[in-house]
């Protein structure tokens, strides 16, 4: 006695009756979830060989040598050369060093993770469809086996219940849509995680390149790195302006280094200090010498302390770039009776 154990079907479903007909005994006792379970299988079987034949094009290309090659002209610090070599192949780690030798001699450090990322995208294309089949299958199993139970025991007679073989017969048929989906499942799983492997091995391949290219631009000076530029730019001025202003204070002469109300003349024989009044200046006159010679020592340690204290000052700004000032002693001076 045959029991029906499908669903009641809709309109569209009843188109698939023709179809349905030729489908082999197994796939037509297995419901209608047996349909989408038709449908992933195809899915994963067209996403499955594309990549298989991504994965089979790539190391079939000689991307070793070219990789050497690249590498050898940017040594040399030929860029274009290097970049003419990296559009020979279209493969990720090429299309990577491309991206990072157009952006010298500033800093490709950025550039090159995003399109590290991209091409670990592009490698990755079908896996999340993939990911989802693996979800969805065994739940579309389990749903279509729980309607075949439902819609079998519902027709199931009194009398009939009490037949082993009835029911065992029921229950065989309502398993074939979990026993379909485990084997489509582990269709999915094999291909799935050999595809993870080969991306695996590639964003390891991937950071391997990056880091060779990084190396051998910082080897070569290939990387402009505008933070040390700028610092040495200011160490350099600085310690100009400092040169500067040292052969400014020991080349001028005493009297034009301030503005002290008398004529001094520095000995270079002696060694010594000549200080006289300036004719116009009578009051000063009245001052006596003694009380000149402080000033001018006054005067002139207080110019010494400003540019020690200016010296320290523009040493700080700069890290790491210690700047020691040195100013000679200034001789005594020694007034003329």
């Amino acid at each position: 006695m045959s029991i029906n154990t499908s669903m009641p079907q809709s309109n569209f479903l009843s188109l698939l009756d023709p179809i349905t007909h030729t489908m082999p005994t197994w796939f037509q006792e297995g419901g209608v979830v047996m349909w989408p379970l038709l449908l992933i299988s195809f899915l994963i079987t067209v996403v499955a060989l594309e990549r298989l034949y991504f994965w089979i094009m790539y190391y079939s290309q000689k991307e070793r040598f070219l990789l050497q090659e690249c590498f050898a002209a940017l040594y040399n610090k030929q860029k274009t050369e290097a970049l003419l070599v990296c559009k020979k192949l279209e493969t990720p780690a090429l299309k990577m060093i491309s991206e990072g030798i157009s952006i010298l001699p500033f800093p490709p450090k950025e550039k090159m993770l995003l399109d590290t990322k991209k091409q670990i995208d592009l490698v990755s294309r079908g896996q999340p469809f993939l990911h989802k089949a693996l979800i969805v299958t065994p739940i579309l199993g389990i749903l279509g086996t729980l309607i075949n139970l439902i819609n079998a025991f519902s027709n199931i007679e009194p009398q009939e219940s009490q037949n082993i073989a009835v029911l065992l017969k029921t229950i065989t048929e309502s398993l074939i849509p979990v026993a379909a989906s485990l084997i489509i499942l582990l269709f999915i799983l094999i291909p799935q995680q050999f595809f993870r492997t080969q991306i695996d091995k590639i964003t390891l391949h991937l950071e391997n390149v990056r880091s060779q290219f990084d190396h051998i631009c910082l080897q070569k000076n290939l990387i402009r790195n505008n933070l040390s530029e700028n610092v040495n730019t200011i160490v350099k001025n600085d310690n100009d302006y400092l040169d500067e202003e040292r052969k400014d204070y020991h080349s001028k002469s005493v009297s034009e280094q301030t503005h002290m109300p008398y004529h001094y003349e520095f000995s270079e024989e002696t060694g010594e200090v000549n200080v006289s009044l300036h004719e116009q200046t009578e009051d000063i006159k009245r001052v006596p010498t003694s009380s000149i010679a402080e000033m001018y020592n006054n005067e002139v340690l207080n110019n010494e302390v400003l540019i020690a204290e200016s010296t320290e000052y523009k040493s700080t700004i700069v890290e790491n770039t210690p700047i020691s000032t040195k100013i000679e002693s200034t001789p005594k001076v020694n007034l003329n009776s």
